[in-house]
């Protein structure tokens, strides 16, 4: 950002630098990741133990869940 921007982001946000707030917004993000992620297994498995859902669908829904922390850890918690 150019000086112009980081003074009227000082100023906008009541002189708090950018750079502080990205460990906030990225352990925001993180946690519902992983409470999404918890909360969704939970019903997956659910469906899974009352024959509702195949193995399949549950092995799918874990990879994906897995990949998708796995990839904002990457690159949100850096």
């Amino acid at each position: 950002m150019s000086e112009a921007q980081i003074n009227a982001f000082n100023i906008a946000s009541g002189n708090v630098a950018p750079t502080s707030l990205h460990p906030l917004f990225a352990g925001v993000l993180i946690a519902l990741l992983l409470l999404w992620s918890g909360w969704g297994l939970l019903h997956v498995y659910q469906g899974y133990a009352s024959e509702r859902i195949t193995e399949q669908s549950l092995i799918r829904f874990v990879i994906r869940t897995v990949l998708l922390i796995v990839i904002s850890l990457f690159l949100f918690a850096q």
